[in-house]
């Protein structure tokens, strides 16, 4: 997404600024003053980023928009890369202990070389072209509605507790792990209320496990109040309040809550009054707020409930669930081949006779493999297949690639986009540059740490390597925090030399993101060069060889 890439380049742009970088080249009219003009630029189109990036997945016309401003965001990167290069090499030598008369002689005719002034050109007239494009950019704020303080449009259907959970696949063992937990007397000592986690990446079945659970017979006559909160990703305290209180007393009785302007501390004596020895099970679906003090008059709440309450959380990260106390975290597994395939057959050949099932079945198994244990991914491709007739539509999806169909992006990534939205805007460069990971194929944490600081992504650190290093692990825990990334066989002696993989569907987000930015070249025997086929947006090439072959450098005659 172009916001991260225009983070860095105004970083970027303040640095050459501020150290002096413009020093040899203030003889070339008008550099400086377009240099603080492309800075004024980036700043304000910055400011429309998040409520563009929103509105794009509904809207094509503002996608477009994104497109272009990300091309000359990368066309700026190069510009500003060729601006260091030329600045890194040029000569110093005893121009620092000269005079000031001296000094400024020495720039002059440094300047004027050549070589070096027709260089200097023409990265002054790269940056000047750049900037008359950005202002047409800029100008389009208007005409695409785009503003600095977006409304924030619903991001997640709110979930619910209806629903009898008939379609759910796949779950009985990792449910009844979780149903003795919520049944079980014993808890630790002085605890009323123990909370229990449900952990995984968006659309693994986090939130239709947890709607299995609440309905479950046994859970129902166990508990003597069951209350059900979204919560989603903006995290009001007020609002979840208001919530429970409607759960616990009914709609008729909380009619008018939602609107009325009520103190936190009434809402929080109310819901304590009615769990007041009530054994109840509170299910938190969607929890993402990582700050323990959001919760902080909530869990003084809780506990005054009877012994034997429990808490059932939902959330994508490792780290609410520490934050919340849980005593037992489960980590929600992906489903088998198998089990992904009965789903989207469930869903596509619904009314379809014996003889085109039996026709289709062998394509729709291998098609089930690109949901790679997803049970969203299986519904949304048995949706799109229900439609699909023939045996040669079928074999056009299984042959496409997921982050290319438009049916993938609407339903699949939407959820991504929510965990990719809450990263810190230079963990999402990182992030991206994570498309270049070859599917199935594990890397060296430390490996990927270099690659992102020759990128320039872990900003500025004199040099010290620890640093480098600490900020890019920092990056990978947040990552894997919200199962971007999976670190494996972590040892804390050798933790740089883990092993870290991309689950596939997040590879195929992190290549929609990029949209063509990295191009992928598998180079077999027989092959005399590379067929580049890429697109004009392409930026990183990746070589794969395939085994046996080498790289041979050619011999000098």
């Amino acid at each position: 997404m172009a916001e991260a890439l225009v983070s860095a380049l105004l970083e970027q742009i303040t640095t050459i600024i501020c150290e002096g970088a413009l020093e040899e080249v203030r003889l070339l009219k008008g550099v400086k003053e377009d240099l603080r003009k492309l800075k004024f630029n980036l700043t304000s189109i910055k400011a429309l980023l998040e409520d563009a990036e929103q509105k794009q997945i509904s809207d094509k016309i503002v996608q477009l928009w994104l497109d272009r401003l990300q091309e000359e965001s990368l066309d700026m990167e190069d510009a500003l890369d060729e601006w260091r290069t030329v600045l890194l090499y040029r000569p110093t030598d005893g121009v620092e202990n000269a005079s000031f008369l001296q000094r400024k002689v020495c720039l002059f005719l440094r300047c004027f070389s050549f070589r070096r002034v027709y260089r200097y050109h023409g990265i002054a007239r790269n940056i000047k072209e750049i900037n008359e494009r950005l202002d047409e950019i800029a100008k389009d704020r208007v005409r695409y509605q785009l503003t600095d303080t977006p409304s924030r449009l619903p991001k997640r259907k709110e979930s619910t507790s209806f629903g009898d959970g008939s379609n759910i696949v796949g779950r009985d063992e990792v449910k009844k792990e979780i149903i003795d937990h919520l049944l079980c007397e014993t808890s630790n000592e002085g605890e009323t209320c123990q909370t229990i986690s449900i952990v995984g990446m968006g659309g693994i079945g986090k939130t239709a496990l947890a709607k299995l659970i609440y309905n479950d017979e046994e859970v129902k006559q166990h508990f003597t109040s069951r209350i059900w909160a979204c919560v989603s990703d903006i995290f009001d305290e007020s609002k979840v309040a208001k919530t429970i209180i409607a759960g616990l007393e009914g709609l008729d009785k909380a009619a008018g809550l939602q609107t009325e302007s009520v103190p936190l501390n009434a809402l929080l004596e109310r819901i304590c009054k009615s769990i007041e020895e009530k054994k109840y099970l509170l299910v938190l679906d969607d929890v993402w707020t990582e700050n323990d003090e959001d919760f902080g008059g909530l869990n003084v709440t809780f506990k005054c409930g009877a012994a034997g309450s429990r808490i059932l959380v939902t959330t994508r990260k490792d780290t609410v669930s520490r934050v919340m106390g849980s005593s037992q975290t489960i980590h929600l597994e992906t489903l088998s081949q198998d089990l992904c395939w009965s789903i989207l057959k469930k869903i596509a050949l619904r009314e379809r006779d014996q003889k085109s099932c039996e026709d289709i079945t062998p394509i729709g198994l291998r098609i089930a493999e690109k949901c790679k244990g997803l049970p969203l991914v299986a519904k949304t491709l048995g949706g799109h297949l229900q439609f699909k007739t023939t045996r040669k539509e079928w074999e056009d999806v299984l042959n496409s690639e997921l982050w290319r169909m438009d049916v993938v992006h609407k339903d699949v990534f939407v959820p991504l986009l929510l965990s990719y939205y809450d990263l810190p805007s230079p963990v999402k460069q990182c992030f991206k540059f994570c498309a270049h990971f070859t599917k199935d194929t594990a890397y060296f944490t430390c490996h990927l740490i270099a690659k992102w600081k020759a990128q320039g992504y872990l900003g500025s650190n004199d040099g010290d390597d620890s640093l480098w290093e600490l900020k890019g692990l920092d990056y990978l825990k947040c990552l894997e925090a919200r199962s971007f990334i999976q670190i494996e066989d972590f040892n804390p002696l050798y933790g740089q030399y883990a092993d870290c993989r991309m689950h596939d569907l997040v590879h195929d987000f992190a290549l929609f993101l990029t949209k063509g930015e990295f191009l992928e070249e598998v180079i077999s025997e027989g092959d005399k060069s590379m067929k580049m086929n890429s697109e004009r947006t392409c930026r990183h090439l990746v070589v794969t060889l395939e085994s046996g072959l080498s790289v041979r450098k050619k011999r000098k005659e």
